[in-house]
């Protein structure tokens, strides 16, 4: 009888320790599973920041473009008129989103223009070697 009750006491101590074992891997498995769900709500929020950013500048360059006072000027010289300006401000000093600000273009686009000045100067300068 007494064997018996050893018996029955270490298959209750095995089934304690499997399932034991068993919440142990469960809650593993549920750590990685909350760290995933937080990195997939981390995308989530740079997506929808980033994805909001871009309609409201384009909502804005549409704004601007509606807003425009008429003029039927050549585009490549009002381009080129707002190269210069934007050129000259930043020699200024001023920041980019002080040029964008005034010249009611993106700071994409002022950068753009920087960029594409300083390859102008610097192709310019080549040539003079």
């Amino acid at each position: 009888m007494e064997m018996y009750w050893l018996a029955g006491g270490g298959v209750l101590v095995a089934a304690l320790m499997a399932s034991f074992r068993v919440q142990v891997l469960q809650y593993r498995r549920l750590a990685r599973l909350d760290e995933r769900l937080a990195n997939l709500t981390a995308a989530m929020s740079l997506l929808t920041d980033t994805a909001e950013g871009g309609l409201r500048d384009v909502a804005q360059e549409v704004q601007r473009l509606a807003a425009g006072n008429g003029k039927t000027a050549r585009p490549t010289k009002a381009r080129a008129a707002a190269q210069r300006r934007v050129t000259n401000a930043a020699r200024r000093g001023r920041s980019v989103q002080d040029i964008a600000a005034q010249e009611q273009m993106a700071e994409s686009e002022v950068r753009l223009r920087l960029q594409l000045a300083e390859a102008a100067r610097e192709k310019a300068h080549a040539t003079m070697r």
